[in-house]
């Protein structure tokens, strides 16, 4: 796919920041959510050597999928302009 018009990331960022913030709040608190479990259930121990890499790995599985959906939007919208930027 090649890209043919420049697309202004920084307004799709401004339209959707509240949206950005939100996903980025629930990526989070999944990861947390996940540690939490691990930890009640015995999996891993409360401590910084195990909690650290499961919780980064959580977030950014978890935000990488919200990255790569926000990015399809960002294409979809450059390629037909016409649409309104409340579709999904």
């Amino acid at each position: 796919m090649t890209l043919r018009r420049r697309i202004d990331v920084d307004n799709f960022v401004q339209e959707r920041q509240k949206e950005i913030e939100y996903l980025v709040n629930k990526a989070l608190n999944h990861a947390g959510d996940v540690v939490k479990e691990k930890v009640s259930g015995g999996e891993i121990k409360a401590n910084m050597q195990e909690v650290l890499p499961l919780l980064l790995y959580e977030a950014l599985v978890t935000n990488t999928v919200a990255v790569l959906r926000l990015v399809a939007e960002m294409l979809e919208q450059d390629e037909s302009p016409e649409q309104s930027c409340t579709e999904h």
